[in-house]
Parts: structure tokens; C-alpha cells; sequence
């Protein structure tokens, strides 16, 4: 299911540490990651009337030279590398390479805190996963620690060390379940199942969905953690997420409402926005 991976790159502060930490997937499958520079022709001017002048060959080699450096990385875990440089609206052609190469997975996000501390999502990742048929991973910088007297802010490399899956038995949320064996393969241990709960008088029918769940996860071997959430439910689960201390979020991009039913549900974006944690929204 992650036989082909897009990874748009700006050059981000965390893009090396994210690419090792999903090199692990070869385990599961992986043969390909497409590194993508894009030339975002929304984002640079050109030359008029003796304005900025841009020199697009040397943008081009300076940026092949960084995906040649990245690339290194996975190579030497024997898989398969490709970089490509596009020029044009940088969402558009992250969905197009996307769309041409068949990718599995577009790995997007990489968000930095704002003057408040606190984690937002750019309007390019919010674009990306409205508009991409594939799943997306959001990747976080979620780990805080003090090296000689300062604070510094550090991507975890284990991100599939233990996974919180948020399920309200919708369909979509039945496609990011079926994830989760993968996940096996690949060195998680432990999966923690938050049940949405909209309706009071549904909690016995989810009582019994989790407890089947429950038993066909360990009988894959995972150590499995149950949780039925009422209130908000972005907020549920992200407390949750931060109490049991998970490395990686796996939900459905939209759920059983009326309101969710689009491509792009209010829950599933607010717990991208607004979670401290990498998560994977299944389309």
C-alpha cells in the first residue's frame, strides 16, 4: 500500500529527519520515493522592467544538488530514488506528479510554531489534502528537548512506534483501518482505538464494534488500548493522542455526518491543525 511515495520538499528544517523516518516502510512495501522541488511560479518574480531578476538555471541546480543530498539518505537503505524539479502553482503540481507517477502516499506538512509556540497548518498542506486522491501524511516536528541550556524542537524518527486510530465506523474511516496490519510490519506495537461517540444512545453498538476490533487487532499482535471519546471530538482525540503519548494519528479524511460527508471533514482537519502529533488522513 506505500509501494511509491511523493515527497514535495522545500528543504525544511526537518525534511532529512522525516525521510529516515520513513524509510522503515521498505518493510512494508516500499520500492520508490519521488523527491519534488517545485518552482512555484506563485511565490517568485521575475524580471520586469528592470525589477528582480531571476535565474532560473541556477535555481534549478541548486535545488538538484539539495534532492541528490537528500536522496543519499534512502539510497543507502536500498530504495529506489528519483528527484524531480516542476515549475508552476505549487499545490498543482504536487497533485499532478502525484496523479502521473500512481503514488501511494504524498507526505506533506512540516509545520513550524507561530510567535505563540503553538503548531499551524499551511494553506499548502490544508490544499494538498482537499484535493489529493491519495492519502497524506502530515508530518510534525513533536518533540521538545533541551540541549545545553536551550529548548529545541526535533522531528521523532520512531513514527511508527505506537498509532492512535480515530474511527466512527464510517467507510472512510474503515479504509485508514486497513492500514493498521502494515503498520505490524514495521515495528508498531501498540494501537490505541478512539471510538467518536455522536450519539448516547450508540454507545453499546460501539462497545461491541470496539471489542470485535479489539480482538482481530491482537490477534495481529498488537498490544490494543480501547477508548470511547464524547465532547468535541478534534479535542478528544488529541488529548488522548498527548496522554498516551503516540507517535502517529491514522483517521479517515471525513466521517458518517452530513457536515463530514465532504472531502475534507471539519474533524479530521481540526485535528490535523491543531495536533502536536504526525497524522495520516486516508482518503
Amino acid at each position: 500500500m506505500f509501494e511509491r511515495i511523493l515527497f514535495p520538499t522545500k528543504f525544511e528544517e526537518f525534511s532529512l529527519s522525516i525521510l529516515k523516518s520513513i524509510a522503515c516502510l521498505k518493510e512494508a512495501g516500499l520500492k520508490e520515493v519521488i523527491l519534488l522541488y517545485v518552482i512555484d511560479t506563485e511565490g517568485f518574480y521575475t524580471e520586469v522592467d528592470g525589477g528582480f531578476s531571476f535565474n532560473l538555471d541556477l535555481v534549478r541546480q541548486t535545488a538538484m544538488q539539495k534532492l541528490d543530498g537528500l536522496a543519499e539518505s534512502l539510497r543507502s537503505e536500498g530504495i529506489g530514488i528519483r528527484s524531480e524539479i516542476a515549475m508552476g502553482p505549487l499545490v498543482s503540481e504536487i497533485l499532478k506528479t502525484a496523479a502521473l507517477q500512481d503514488v501511494s502516499l504524498i507526505v506533506a506538512g512540516r509545520q513550524k510554531r507561530d510567535i505563540l509556540g503553538e503548531l499551524f497548518v499551511g494553506s499548502t498542506t490544508d490544499r494538498i489534502i482537499r484535493k489529493s486522491k491519495a492519502p497524506v501524511l502530515v508530518a510534525k516536528p513533536h518533540a521538545l528537548k533541551e540541549i545545553k541550556g536551550k529548548v529545541v524542537e526535533l522531528f521523532c524518527g520512531d513514527l511508527f512506534r505506537k498509532i492512535l486510530y480515530a474511527t466512527d465506523w464510517s467507510p472512510c474511516a474503515e479504509r485508514a483501518r486497513k492500514y493498521l496490519p502494515i503498520f505490524r510490519k514495521v515495528g508498531t506495537t501498540e494501537v490505541i482505538i478512539a471510538h467518536i461517540l455522536e450519539e448516547a444512545a450508540a454507545r453499546k453498538e460501539g462497545e461491541k464494534k470496539l471489542a470485535a476490533l479489539r480482538q482481530e487487532l491482537q490477534t495481529a499482535g498488537f498490544n490494543v488500548k480501547p477508548f470511547i471519546l464524547e465532547g468535541k471530538p478534534y479535542r478528544e482525540i488529541n488529548r488522548l493522542a498527548a496522554e498516551e503519548d503516540v507517535s502517529l494519528i491514522v483517521m479517515g479524511s471525513h466521517g458518517m455526518g452530513l457536515v463530514e460527508g465532504v472531502l475534507w471533514g471539519s474533524v479530521s482537519q481540526r485535528v490535523v491543525e491543531y495536533s502536536e502529533k504526525p497524522v495520516l488522513v486516508v482518503k
